[in-house]
């Protein structure tokens, strides 16, 4: 029987109440998965997923879908997803990813940008008070659909590094709809001065459709059939990623464009032609 006069435990797994605001209430695990919420009905799956671990019965946040239909939070009319700082409804919510243009019945059919509002970076500012991110859609010969984004990294976040999703490729082609894979990459100037770093074996240029060994996988993302209600993606840190040296923040940037293109993939914006189309317009 436990001693009545010992203060209570806090759980392992919870943050200091100060930093949850900026952070989340508990760190991400490096292997999170994507379910639908079947635990109290239909309704409850069309508007709520569940963001778990390796164990889908084990909630760690709630992720609501926002239709759009009122300016509720801080996408307003803009469709997309809450991060809940919890599992539950009521808890608040930790940050957003959506479309960027947010008046009614105003649809993005043709944007390449995807908004990912995040806590503030400096923790003297009101938590509610979301900073603006872009997730970045463009098309390249070489790889395809790339998914690129810049963030704080490490815990004093004194600088700002790029990152992109680029879409795995087998034999010269991507992968299908049914399996779609992502893996996340330095990108930029950080990206050359690991390339440069590495001995070349030969003078010719890599084959166009086959992965850069040299280069540092931070995370994979990994799609099930758009058909698969169910387990809808597996996201795993890595390297780097996965040590925790890029920081919190870096953490929560990388669920929500997991997050955001999840909502894409969804809606058809992932295809490199309409992605071609939408660099057009922009």
């Amino acid at each position: 029987m436990a001693d009545a006069n010992q203060p209570p435990q806090t759980p392992p797994l919870l943050r200091d109440p100060s930093t949850a605001p900026f952070t989340g209430y508990r760190p991400f695990p490096s292997l999170i998965t994507l379910h639908s919420n079947l635990t109290n009905g239909l309704l409850q799956a069309l508007t709520t997923h569940k963001l778990c671990g390796a164990d889908p019965n084990n909630m760690l946040y709630l992720v609501e879908v926002h239709f759009g239909y009122t300016p509720r939070g801080p996408l307003h009319f803009g469709r997309g997803f809450y991060l809940r700082n919890g599992t539950r409804f009521q808890d608040p919510i930790l940050a957003a990813v959506g479309e960027v243009f947010r008046l009614p019945l105003l649809v993005s059919l043709f944007d390449p940008r995807t908004s990912v509002l995040l806590p503030p970076a400096d923790w003297e500012k009101n938590p509610g008070n979301k900073v603006d991110e872009i997730l970045q859609a463009t098309v390249r010969k070489d790889e395809g659909v790339v998914f690129s984004f810049e963030i704080e990294t490490g815990e004093k976040k004194v600088g700002r590094e790029e990152f992109e999703w680029r879409k795995l490729r087998e034999k010269g082609e991507a992968t299908t709809e049914k399996g779609s894979q992502y893996r996340l990459y330095w990108a930029g100037s950080h990206s050359a001065s690991l390339l440069s770093s590495q001995p070349s074996s030969s003078t010719q240029p890599p084959a166009l459709d086959i992965e850069n060994e040299d280069e540092e996988v931070l995370a994979e993302l990994r799609f099930n059939s758009l058909f698969s209600f169910t387990h809808l993606f597996t996201l795993e840190l890595k390297g780097a990623g996965k040590t925790g040296e890029l920081g919190d923040r870096w953490a929560l940037m990388v669920v929500m464009t997991a997050l955001g293109i999840h909502w894409l993939r969804q809606n058809g914006k992932t295809h490199r032609s309409t992605v071609k189309v939408a660099e057009k317009f922009l």
